[in-house]
């Protein structure tokens, strides 16, 4: 694995702080990326790939069809129009 090392300057950017990337690092625009910083201060970024909702635990036991019973907000419509044409 071929290791680059650079500095850079955190910098503030209105309500932010921005650490810059230099161009030659590779790193797309747009890319997002996990910040974990660590007990030792160090902050380390991850690029994120595609992210299933269903890998965090806490949607592994989520019942869909639980919601679909007990939100009011999913119950079934009266038709007004013509929504009910099949």
């Amino acid at each position: 694995m071929n290791l680059m090392h650079k500095i850079v300057t955190l910098r503030k950017a209105g309500n932010s702080r921005v650490l810059t990337v230099p161009s030659d690092l590779a790193a797309g625009v747009g890319t997002k990326y996990h910040a974990e910083v660590r007990a030792d201060g160090s902050i380390i970024f991850q690029p994120i790939g595609h992210q299933n909702i269903f890998d965090d635990p806490d949607w592994q036991d989520y019942d869909y069809q639980k919601d679909l019973l007990d939100d009011p907000q999913l119950q079934s419509l009266n038709p007004v129009g013509k929504e009910g044409l099949e």
